[in-house]
């Protein structure tokens, strides 16, 4: 009985977290949720409650969609690369690819119905989005086999998951578009960054990536040209919204200096997490936004700005 319930239990864990890649998923599906919330604009909370259910459910399973389907057609690659296969269980044989194939189309379904059912235009935009991830793993596009145009396709995916998250919520303004496109730049510099790390193995077992492609010294000019472009577009972020409040102030300087100590970034270990790269793509992007979370939430609320810069506002 212990041994069934043992293996019941494997069996479980195994799914969620080598089979749909469960931290990815919620992952993904929070970076969204960071659209949903700028996208409210009403304190009454009652009415959220409806497009929150269909946000999150045809999130979930829209994300669930794009990691079981990237797990069908990594099974190569990811047999012998041992940082994946902990992370796809098709590739370690405990599901077999009909099945995965066969779970993504349930999971493709139950977005299209419940999005189709809340609104037409969010069943167009669910359409466009599952289009969008498959196109990413699965041949004859395969993008993530297309060195430069993967990282092209993540710039595009992250603004539009996040402007998903907006407009379920009903309302897409200048920090939303902003927020995403600052997002989704971040989302390149990951991409990027895993392609550095990557580069052996990848080269070794002859895995087309940006890094393969161009070598290491042009991946990390590209990294470095992209963490500029990031730190551009930050500054209105900073600006109009970070500087809004006390409270988003002290979030950001709380953000930037706790993360500091924490992290202790140093100037020449790349691509390790300790170094400068890493603190300015994590710990100052993430003290932006959140700062700029609760300065949404606070003018919904009816807060007053500073008045620091003339802000933007809620367009």
């Amino acid at each position: 009985m212990n041994a069934k319930n043992i293996t019941k239990q494997d069996n479980i864990s195994m799914f969620f977290v080598e089979f749909i890649r469960i931290s990815d998923v919620i992952k993904w599906v929070l970076i969204s949720f960071t659209g949903f919330v700028l996208g409210i604009t009403s304190t009454a909370i009652t009415t959220y409650l409806i497009p929150f259910f269909v946000f999150f459910v045809t999130t979930f399973f829209i994300m669930s969609f794009t990691f079981v389907i990237n797990n069908c057609y990594d099974i190569e690659t990811d047999r012998e690369n041992p940082r994946r296969m902990h992370t796809n269980a098709i590739a370690s044989g405990k599901i077999t690819k009909k099945a995965g194939v066969g779970f993504s189309v349930l999971c493709a379904l139950i977005a299209l119905v419940i999005s189709f059912v809340f609104k037409i235009e969010a069943f167009v935009i669910c359409i466009l989005l599952l289009i969008q991830m498959y196109i990413y793993s699965a041949p004859p596009l395969r993008i993530k086999g297309r060195p430069g145009m993967d990282i092209l396709w993540h710039f595009f995916t992250f603004v539009s998951i996040v402007l998903w998250g907006s407009l379920l919520a009903g309302s897409v303004t200048t920090i939303n578009w902003l927020f995403a496109v600052s997002v989704a730049i971040d989302s390149c510099i990951g991409q990027v960054w895993n392609h550095y790390r990557d580069y052996l193995f990848d080269k070794k077992s002859r895995t087309k990536t940006f890094a393969v492609l161009v070598g290491t010294d042009i991946t990390k000019k590209t990294l470095n040209i992209l963490l500029g472009v990031h730190l551009i577009v930050l500054i209105p972020l900073i600006l109009f919204y970070s500087l809004g409040y006390f409270a988003t102030i002290i979030i950001l300087i709380s953000g930037i200096v706790i993360g500091f100590f924490i992290l202790q970034p140093q100037k020449h270990p790349f691509p390790s997490k300790q170094s400068i790269e890493a603190y300015i793509a994590i710990i100052l992007s993430g003290s932006v936004y959140a700062s700029c979370i609760i300065y949404h939430l606070l003018s919904v609320i009816g807060f007053s700005p500073l008045g620091l810069f003339h802000g933007i506002g809620i367009l």
